[in-house]
């Protein structure tokens, strides 16, 4: 179902979970990316949804996991990479759709202050399906059904 140039999504959100996640570090990771010598954390929200559109998709189980973008990439080749969305529908148990958004560092604090909140539902826009995925080019939470595009 994911194979339009472009397609919207309105995703009620139902719950969360995460935060951070803090782990002894497998040997395999650089030392530079060790967090105090010997730990990896993670960051990443993960939240519940369900699809209201589009209609084709309506009523399907979404997983959404937010991250940190730590820095922009321009290029004017490449549009800047700010998510991505899949149908895991056959992989996973439970199947649905899962997507991963990154929220800039310096708005990440009030990003999850309006997540657990306000805000009630998350416009997104996909680009270039090919069927199992699509590049995300614009996202947008809100605390109404319908968020102003």
């Amino acid at each position: 179902m994911l194979t339009e140039a472009r397609l919207d999504f309105l995703i009620e959100l139902r719950g969360y979970d995460g935060g951070l996640g803090l782990m002894p570090c497998p040997p395999s990771v650089p030392k530079a990316h060790r967090f105090q010598n010997g730990l990896i954390y993670s960051r990443t929200i993960e939240i519940e949804g369900r699809v209201v559109a589009p209609e084709g998709l309506a009523g399907r189980r979404v997983r959404i996991w937010l991250d940190q973008l730590e820095s922009w990439h321009f290029s004017r080749s490449e549009p800047p990479h700010i998510g991505d969305i899949y149908d895991r529908a056959g992989e996973l148990p439970g199947g649905g759709l899962e997507t991963t958004l990154y929220i800039p560092k310096d708005a990440w604090l009030t990003a999850t202050i309006c997540l657990s909140t306000v805000w009630r539902h998350l416009r997104l826009t996909g680009a270039d399906g090919d069927g199992r995925g699509m590049r995300l080019v614009d996202f947008s939470f809100s605390s109404s059904s319908l968020p102003a595009r």
